[in-house]
């Protein structure tokens, strides 16, 4: 973890506990010790660095690639961990994620593939397979609860201490859980289980979680 990340993550964390009384759960087995996918619900630009701040690894993020054309802007999102993204159909970017997976870093992906307009969990792309099938990562489901009502996508700037926000991880999901099955079937099994661990995830009150940090 590069000092810079360090330093940013702890202000973030520090943030996030003034502002949203933010908690996070990790419960037992869940920290994975090989390159992961970590796929969470969509609803703020407060996400991003929220699940930052919330897992004990670094994140690897990848970004519109625009945003590298920004010369203020690159070296602190290059710092961040970010990584250009032309598109989400984009076959370098598919391979780049996998690159990055294989190394054994930790990679956020949001499967809605856009925020949510009211908060709630929309239909997954299907990219989310394609990158578990084609890579062979695990997949760590992620809910973020608060982020919405602390930064919705109608508002231009994010609201400050009128919001509670929390991470929940659940345990990772194997491919090999799945056994054998053709590629297209695969990816359908892929979305529709993470897609029903996130919405658990989501359905648990915060008093029935009792792994907090």
């Amino acid at each position: 973890m590069s000092l810079f990340y360090t330093i940013s993550r702890s202000c973030l964390k520090g943030l996030f506990r003034v502002a949203y009384s933010h908690k996070v759960y990790i419960p037992e087995g869940v920290v994975y010790p090989a390159g992961a996918i970590i796929a969470a619900n969509h609803a703020s630009f407060l996400d991003p660095p929220l699940i930052a701040a919330s897992w004990p690894e670094p994140i690897h993020f990848l970004a519109r690639k625009t945003l590298f054309d920004l010369p203020l802007l690159k070296p602190l999102i290059e710092g961040l961990n970010a990584h250009p993204l032309s598109s989400q159909n984009d076959t370098s970017s598919l391979k780049l994620a996998c690159k990055l997976l294989d190394e054994g870093k930790k990679i956020l992906v949001f499967p809605e593939g856009t925020r949510s307009r009211d908060g709630t969990l929309l239909p997954f792309k299907q990219g989310i397979g394609m990158l578990a099938r084609k890579s062979g990562a695990a997949i760590i489901p992620a809910y973020i609860e608060g982020s919405y009502k602390a930064w919705p996508k109608n508002k231009k700037y994010p609201t400050l201490f009128g919001a509670k926000t929390s991470c929940s991880f659940g345990k990772p999901i194997l491919l090999s859980e799945f056994g054998e099955q053709d590629p297209k079937t695969l990816q359908q099994l892929i979305n529709q289980r993470l897609f029903d661990e996130i919405k658990f995830l989501s359905s648990r009150s915060s008093v029935d979680r009792a792994d907090a940090s």
